[in-house]
């Protein structure tokens, strides 16, 4: 495995400063396979954002009619979120035979 640097984000103005300072970064997330990825040689970032601690977990519908989907929004919690249900069955059928 490379050598990384490892940054936490505060909030999401700062993660997006640090992408922004170093576009080759990756985002990193509880659930994520980048470190086995690390691991294996097959992604090779010089640095990683931690971004678990972000206001992201939220599933709410959008002005336009459509959903947003908060980055760090578990699958399981999205495939059974009553808006998701409701509104995009196809969406939650295929997050569960994922």
């Amino acid at each position: 495995m490379n050598a990384f640097e490892y940054a936490r984000a505060a909030d999401i103005a700062e993660a997006v400063r640090l992408k922004a300072a170093d576009p080759a970064a990756k985002f990193i997330a509880g659930g994520t396979n980048l470190i086995d990825l690390m691991k294996y040689h097959v992604e090779h970032p010089a640095r990683l954002i931690d971004i678990t601690r972000l206001p992201l977990r939220s599933v709410e519908p959008s002005h336009s009619g459509g959903v947003m989907i908060g980055a760090l929004v578990p699958n399981s919690d999205l495939a059974y979120h009553p808006l998701i249900e409701s509104r995009y069955p196809l969406l939650s059928s295929a997050i569960l035979a994922g």
